[in-house]
């Protein structure tokens, strides 16, 4: 330990005399910064020494803006940042100019439709339990005063805790509900609503995918779409648009896949899911209800069926589903959230 404190001493002593007596080796040096650098090529004596560095890539693009505008690299740079200050919402504005960019276009077209709905309410007739447990009410009140829009081009959730009511309201709005009483006004782009006009522009992915597990993805879009498109559809239109709807559904590639028994053989839920919602498409609907389309699917398949539905909604089509504890990537997906959850009863 004492030859370790002597050694210690000894080193720190002698360190301290060569800094001040011993001259160092090359020539002196200090370190300065680029700016100071400059100045001193460009003021320094022409017979002194200069530091001659390597011109940077910043360094020779302000070198030829400072000689096109006669002014110096500092000024350029002055110039730059006031014209960016001048313009903050510049980054907003290619935003905007990227939003303007056209919907994606099919071979049918379509009438693009938006659906109002004012203080709609739904009764049932009270179930006989409840009557034997002392209710006195002949109806039993699902949905009170329910107030909402949907707009064509935009994706809208509705959500809501279990037993909310979700899928009770969109069956109402859809024309799904053939018992109860329904109440309030529901105006198709301004107009009363007509179930029986109606029915033919809108279409309904239920939660369930039922679907013929003996013929292919193509077969079941094509007897979905010979059956629900008008005549005045020739063949081949069908066909051709039946090709741009596995298009737009990311199917194309499965399109000779059998479909199978869920589960067992065949398409995965997620495909089977993407199935669902292109065997509605295909009858070229102006509004898409889905209920929980991403229900029962893992992060990925969940991602895989929101790409879907947000190319569905590219094309102007109103699109509107019901969402349960949705992930913070699938709830950034929709443009609008409905959360009538205080109008609603259980």
């Amino acid at each position: 330990a004492g030859a370790l404190a002597v050694f210690i001493v000894f080193y720190n002593v002698l360190f301290t005399l060569s800094l001040m007596y011993l001259s160092p080796l090359g020539k002196k040096q200090a370190i300065i910064t680029e700016e100071d650098a400059t100045e001193l090529e460009n003021e320094g004596d022409v017979n002194e020494p200069r530091l001659v560095r390597p011109p940077s890539n910043r360094e020779s693009m302000l070198r030829s803006l400072s000689k096109a505008d006669g002014n110096n690299s500092r000024e350029v740079a002055m110039q730059r940042m006031s014209s960016s200050q001048a313009n903050p919402n510049g980054l907003r504005n290619a935003d905007a100019d990227t939003s303007n960019a056209p919907r994606r276009g099919m071979i049918l077209p379509f009438q693009p439709l938006a659906m109002s709905f004012d203080s709609v309410n739904y009764f049932v007739d009270m179930p006989a339990e409840m009557k034997e447990q002392g209710v006195t009410e002949d109806r039993l009140q699902l949905l009170r005063e329910v107030t909402g829009s949907f707009r064509p081009g935009v994706l809208t959730a509705l959500m809501g805790v279990s037993g909310a009511g979700k899928t009770t309201l969109m069956d109402v709005l859809a024309g799904r509900k053939t018992g109860g009483y329904i109440e309030g006004d529901v105006r198709i782009s301004g107009y009363p609503k007509n179930q029986e006009t109606f029915a033919r522009v809108s279409g309904y992915c239920e939660q369930t995918d039922i679907h013929s597990p003996q013929v292919t993805i193509r077969e079941s879009l094509l007897y979905s779409a010979f059956l629900r498109l008008p005549k005045e559809v020739g063949e081949q239109e069908k066909i051709q648009f039946v090709e741009q709807v596995m298009d737009l559904v990311e199917l194309q590639s499965l399109k000779d896949a059998i479909v199978g028994l869920p589960g067992v053989t065949g398409l995965s839920t997620e495909q089977r899911k993407r199935l669902t919602i292109a065997v509605e498409l295909v009858a070229n609907p102006s509004i898409i209800f889905m209920d929980e389309p991403t229900s029962g699917l893992d992060a990925r398949a969940a991602a895989i069926v929101m790409r879907t539905v947000r190319n569905t909604v590219d094309t102007g089509r109103t699109v509107v589903c019901t969402i349960h504890q949705p992930s913070i990537d699938i709830f950034e997906a929709f443009d609008e959230v409905h959360k009538p959850t205080y109008n609603l009863l259980n």
